[in-house]
């Protein structure tokens, strides 16, 4: 990942220059092996480069056409590069020695905006057009590299990270409200808005194009692939699935230094994990396994169903390959909530889990001993490779297939994969009236998804109608059973919302000089999941048959087939227990911000951080959407709103 910025003089005005400088000089953290910079007069463009790929050796940012046209600075990691080569004519020989910078503006050069579908990858982009006078920036989607804009009076600025935008004095640091009270919703963040006022985002899988004029358009680039037709056997499909996870695997392995994994118990961890030491093997490489496990001594949210440690099942997994090293992290020495700060600096987000960050700082922290090191991860494979598919159903129903839907369910009926009251629930979901909904949830003692349960967001903020759309209460429970509508609807709806694990991936290499990576999120994969027939994943009743009939090879039936779900961070009870007393203060210290005492329940969360001692043993699974997602939610917006606000005390 580098940091890229760029200053546009609209009015004519100098000190394009100048202003980029100071954009450069804070987002430096980002990319600390070259930096670049190119003065065009009216607009000037820099760059921040973190040499993490053989060819960025070669990176020369910013980078200007050879009819001197276009120039260019990009935030990127091509996987396509071979295709892109052949495509665009350049030797083998010549592209070994080519950035991807390079490679990226040859096929603008080329092709233009008809490049960009044709680019995979992690990638954000911004390319100046010296004949139309247009600034173009550009994300991948789902997402994987961040990059924002400011429209000031007569100027445009644009960076990789906030911080280079409010280095400049016309950019004032303040919270955006909306995107602040969506996030305590758990809406998804949609439109250009973020955590910052006057701050845009370009928006994944979206190019916004801004022109002499200060006119700004955005539109989106991704369109979702067509579905692909049933066939009467599938193998050909569960063939293709694994040829392009291998190769998602294979591209996130191009690196400098060493790679490392997290490594759980779960299907996808161990699949990554799995695959990527095979492929090391290859040529004598070895990797590094990191799993977390609970700190001794404290209690574990075992719910039942649920393993709060799978440090066993990760152990069989590592011991199947010679050249994995397999270490347990437990990390005794951390406590909830202790890097709050760090983060804020470094990511510019509040946290969504900060049980689970305890974890995945000291993972990073414990790899980042090796500058630059690559630490893959599997966070979007239950959308993936190992969706269980149920959705499908829905799906199957409002195609009109009505055979293979009374086949399918009779299959999961047989192998007891469903209660036969939860398949005719499903399609049921997303129509019926709310209050009917809550009332069947209730009868079957399935908790209602009451925005409260798990919402620290003020009752007067959840419940005010928002300009002409429904209350942020209204608008959580439609999304919540709109996700429910079909296969397809639920993993979109998932990975337009990966900005919070850009922002924190973002801040891990800043903050530690780990890049990480996960395979699961290739749009590649992506394109193909969403595009196969639905009872791939329902396999003769077998939910995540995909997985099971594609990787039943590389992933032991014992862990395959588990009966318990693991479950990350489940000491979480002991932990928040041994924290009270810095998670009281910052309860405390919550009413200090102005927009947090407006937009948070403040006095509830002193109530919750306050009553901890009562919360520890007994059914910790029903406590952990007051203290685990209320709680702390709460404390993690109201920290990151004092930090903008200045306000410490």
């Amino acid at each position: 990942m580098t940091g890229i910025c760029g200053y546009w003089a609209l009015n004519g005005r100098a000190g394009a220059a100048a202003a980029c400088s100071k954009m450069q000089r804070a987002l430096a953290i980002y990319g600390q092996d070259r930096a670049g910079a190119a003065d065009e007069g009216e607009i000037a463009l820099a760059c921040q480069l973190a040499r993490l790929l053989p060819e960025d050796l070669h990176d020369r940012q910013p980078l200007n056409s050879s009819d001197g046209r276009f120039t260019l600075v990009a935030d990127l990691r091509l996987d396509n590069r071979p295709e892109l080569g052949d495509a665009l004519g350049i030797p083998p020989e010549r592209l070994a020695l080519m950035a991807d910078s390079d490679l990226l503006l040859h096929a603008w050069s080329r092709w233009g905006i008809e490049a960009v579908p044709q680019l995979y990858g992690d990638f954000a982009f911004a390319i100046w057009d010296s004949h139309l006078r247009q600034l173009t920036l550009v994300r991948d989607f789902p997402g994987g590299r961040p990059l924002f804009y400011h429209c000031g009076d007569g100027w445009i600025g644009l960076a990789s990270m906030a911080k280079g935008l409010h280095a400049l004095p016309d950019v004032p640091l303040a919270a955006d409200e909306t995107t602040i009270a969506r996030h305590l919703a758990l809406l998804p963040m949609q439109g250009s808005g973020s955590f910052f006022a006057g701050i845009k985002r370009v928006e994944p899988g979206h190019m916004v194009q801004i022109r002499a004029d200060g006119s700004v358009e955005s539109s989106t680039w991704y369109q979702p692939p067509p579905a692909l037709p049933p066939l009467a056997d599938p193998q050909p499909y569960l063939d293709r699935v694994r040829e392009v996870f291998d190769r998602a695997v294979a591209d996130r392995l191009r690196s400098t230094s060493r790679i490392t994994t997290t490594l759980s118990g779960g299907l996808d961890s161990t699949l990554v994990t799995a695959t990527a030491a095979d492929l090391l093997a290859r040529s004598g490489k070895r990797i590094t396994a990191y799993t977390h496990v609970p700190k001794p001594g404290l209690p574990l949210n075992d719910a039942p169903g649920f393993s709060g440690n799978e440090s066993d099942l990760a152990r069989k997994l590592a011991q199947r390959h010679d050249n994995i090293d397999h270490l347990l992290v437990a990390s005794e020495d951390r406590h909830i909530g202790d890097d709050l700060d760090q983060r804020f600096h470094y990511a510019e987000m509040p946290a969504l889990n900060l049980c689970n960050e305890v974890w995945i700082s000291e993972i990073c922290r414990r790899a980042g001993v090796t500058p630059k090191t690559v630490l893959l991860m599997a966070i979007f494979g239950n959308m993936t490779i190992s969706s269980s598919g149920l959705k499908g159903l829905n799906d199957l129903l409002r195609e009109g297939r009505i055979g293979t839907w009374l086949r399918t369910v009779s299959a999961l009926l047989r192998h007891k994969g469903l209660a036969f009251r939860t398949i005719l629930y499903m399609p049921l979901s997303f129509a019926i009236p709310a209050w009917l909904d809550k009332a069947i949830r209730r009868l079957f003692g399935h908790p209602h998804r009451d925005l409260r349960a798990f919402s620290s967001l003020a009752d007067e903020i959840a419940d005010a109608p928002v300009a002409h759309a429904p209350s942020l209460s209204r608008q959580a429970e439609t999304i919540f059973r709109e996700q429910s509508r079909g296969r397809r609807t639920e993993m979109l709806a998932l990975f337009w919302q990966q900005e919070l694990v850009t922002l924190s991936n973002k801040g891990m290499l800043a903050r530690f000089g780990v890049d990480t990576r996960d395979p699961t999120s290739d749009r590649r994969l992506i394109d193909l999941c969403l595009s196969l027939p639905h009872e791939i994943y329902l396999d003769q009743g077998r939910l995540k048959g995909l997985y099971h009939r594609t990787f039943a090879d590389r992933v032991d039936a014992d862990i395959r087939l588990a009966r318990s779900k693991g479950l990350q961070g489940a000491d979480w009870a002991g932990r928040l227990l041994e924290a009270q007393s810095s998670i009281i203060e910052e309860a405390h210290r919550a009413g200090s911000s102005s927009v947090g005492e407006k937009l948070v329940d403040t006095p509830g969360l002193v109530a919750l951080a306050e009553s901890i001692p009562q919360m520890a043993g007994g059914d910790l699974e029903a406590r952990a959407t007051s203290y685990r997602y209320r709680l702390l939610r709460g404390l993690s917006v109201t920290h990151f709103l004092r930090k903008v606000e200045g306000r410490n005390g």
